[in-house]
């Protein structure tokens, strides 16, 4: 009989390359050994909020909002911290004026 696989709950930030939004999902890590394996070799299989089992996340992630696929994985809370200080701040900072750089010019040495 197979040992009952453990579970780990993990939880995974995202930001959409394409139109910026950030979300958050929590996926429960499922780990299987398989008990006639003598490497003890672990495999594991993520499911979704809603039971399903589904890919990793991490490799095949699709932004729910535009359906892009240039996501990026980031800290757990870091897209809500972001959000957050966002509207905190209202407007971003004024930055810095620019001026023109103009190259040095090296003194004429007198031969």
């Amino acid at each position: 009989m197979p040992a009952q696989p453990r579970s780990v709950p993990e939880t995974f930030a995202f930001a959409c390359g394409d139109c910026g939004h950030g979300w958050e999902a929590t996926f429960q890590v499922m780990f299987f050994t398989d008990p006639l394996d003598p490497s003890g070799l672990t495999t594991q299989e993520y499911v979704d909020e809603a039971g399903r089992a589904v890919r990793s996340p991490l490799a095949e992630a699709v932004c729910p909002k535009c359906g892009g696929r240039k996501v990026r994985v980031l800290e757990a809370g870091l897209a809500e911290r972001a959000r957050k200080a966002e509207h905190e701040h209202g407007e971003h900072p004024p930055r810095h004026r620019h001026r023109p750089h103009l190259p040095h010019r090296s003194p004429e040495r007198p031969d």
